[in-house]
């Protein structure tokens, strides 16, 4: 919210004129930059609040996304997991008590976030913009908050508990993300084929279409009234889709902590590593289009020989993987976080305390833990950069040289053991602060990203490894400063375990 607010008091400053908001937008109608932000629809003439608009839109329905999906699955299926609901049933509370509860506080708080967002605009009063567009604006990023939030209590009673709801709802903004992107960048016509790109539909400030909205908030109502349906029917602690029954006996695997994290969390981690591939591919296959965007300008061809050209396309796409290297780490980071979060959230809701019966240490389960969700965030990555690379490569008739692939996974993979790290130190020492990770891992790569449109120096965004890094692989790797990160990592994984072992369960 802050982000916003900032950025749109600011906007007209930065492209105050029509030369800046022109260059600005033949940025936007790139291809690297629609796969980012969703296809620039607006007409002449240009205005800042078409800028503004196309910029803020899919970025900001994101973490409304995120955000919804946390709530309505904590306050149900995760609750219900905990217990919780069945000692709030044992009371004279309705069956659909907590469910009805969940909806209403969604709508309370996207409601007051999309008037905060209008507010935002009223006050920046953007070149360019209307009442109606500044009202839809708001609306906009409120109902996909809405839409998604109502998905996710319907995926709630699907699951058969909290960690299979947030993998299904997580899992299927990914693929209507994906979906957006591909056909952003070659068939915007088909993107109505995907729920969070009706937003985009809405023109705004252009057209300032309202069916978009009818259809979000449509599809949200259809996937409340299904999830009351359900809810009305189903047995506490059971879900729709039933789970695979277990074999009559343990494996080897589960004779360890280690193994039994492993076993959790598999589905988990096969999940983030197709993901991250098929995510990484579809970035990769639009590299051969950035390229062309000098190599079919006639100035350019002009001006430059086909050498320079070669390197002109070639700085664009590194340059392209320097910014996809951001959101890289974001989600091989939360891979990781997600599972070293879960010893905090197991032993608050017991299920640990059979295992620490035993004569077995703290800091060996607490090495479990953190050691998945360390390799997982090493993997994802490593999968998402090949996926990009790779494809990328295989769709360029100048592929880019191999180098540029382990400069770039040197560059960023420290930096994402950086927030693993601080991940493992407030899992074990410090368990009621973990929340403010988020806060720090989303500001870090929005500082990166959108500070130079927002005239923030550069030493802004070194308050994270995100502004250390530089701009790599378009420069030399310093691996000084990546050896520094990783004992950076390494020493705060090891206050996490001591922090562990000195505290007490919660």
């Amino acid at each position: 919210m802050g982000l916003f607010a900032s950025a749109a008091t600011k906007f007209n400053v930065l492209f105050g004129t029509q030369t800046d908001i022109n260059a600005i937008v033949e940025t936007l109608k790139t291809p690297a930059m629609v796969s980012l932000f969703g296809e620039f629809s607006a007409t002449k003439p240009y205005t800042t609040a078409n800028v503004f608009a196309s910029e803020m839109l899919v970025f900001m329905g994101m973490f409304m996304v995120f955000m919804n999906i946390s709530l309505a699955i904590g306050n149900t299926r995760a609750q219900e997991d905990s217990g919780l609901v069945e000692m709030i049933r044992s009371r004279t509370v309705g069956r659909l008590a907590s469910t009805y509860a969940t909806a209403l506080e969604i709508l309370l708080i996207n409601g007051l976030m999309g008037i905060l967002y209008v507010v935002s605009l009223f006050v920046a009063n953007l070149n360019g913009a209307t009442m109606e567009g500044d009202l839809l604006m708001g609306i906009s990023i409120a109902s996909i908050g809405i839409m998604f939030g109502f998905i996710s209590l319907l995926l709630a009673q699907l699951a058969n508990n909290a960690r299979s709801a947030n993998f299904m709802s997580y899992g299927l903004y990914g693929i209507f993300y994906l979906m957006r992107m591909m056909t952003d960048v070659s068939a915007p016509k088909w993107t109505w084929l995907s729920p969070v790109g009706w937003i985009q539909k809405t023109a705004i400030y252009t057209d300032n279409r309202w069916l978009p909205i009818l259809l979000t908030l449509g599809l949200g109502l259809i996937s409340f009234v299904a999830a009351i349906k359900i809810v009305e029917t189903r047995d506490i602690g059971s879900g729709v889709l039933t789970e695979r029954s277990g074999k009559d006996q343990a494996g080897k695997l589960l004779s360890s902590p280690l193994g039994l994290v492993l076993t959790v969390e598999r589905n988990s981690i096969i999940g983030w590593l197709i993901g991250g591939i098929v995510l990484g591919a579809a970035y990769g296959s639009i590299f051969s289009t950035i390229g062309d965007i000098i190599g079919t300008n006639p100035t350019y061809k002009k001006i430059l020989g086909v050498t320079q050209i070669h390197a002109a396309n070639r700085e664009l796409i590194l340059n392209f993987l320097n910014m996809l290297g951001l959101f890289f780490v974001a989600i091989a980071a939360i891979s990781g976080i997600l599972i070293i979060f879960r010893l905090k959230s197991d032993d608050k809701k017991g299920y640990l305390e059979i295992i620490h019966s035993k004569s077995i240490t703290k800091t060996r389960l607490a090495l479990s833990y953190f050691s998945v969700g360390i390799i997982t965030s090493c993997l994802v990555f490593v999968a998402t950069l090949a996926g990009a690379f790779f494809v990328g490569n295989a769709s360029m008739e100048h592929p880019l040289a191999i180098k540029y692939f382990w400069e770039t996974l040197g560059g960023f993979l420290p930096a994402t053991l950086f927030f693993v790290g601080i991940a493992s130190l407030l899992t074990g020492a410090l368990p009621k602060l973990t929340n403010l990770l988020w806060a720090y891992l989303a500001g870090s790569v929005l500082i990166k990203m959108f500070g130079p449109l927002l005239n923030l120096s550069e030493e802004t965004a070194n308050i994270s490894p995100l502004g250390w890094v530089g701009k790599v692989p378009t420069e030399a790797l310093n691996q000084s400063l990546a050896l520094v990160l990783v004992a950076i990592f390494l020493g705060l994984t090891i206050l996490g375990i001591i922090g562990y072992n000195k505290r007490d369960l919660e």
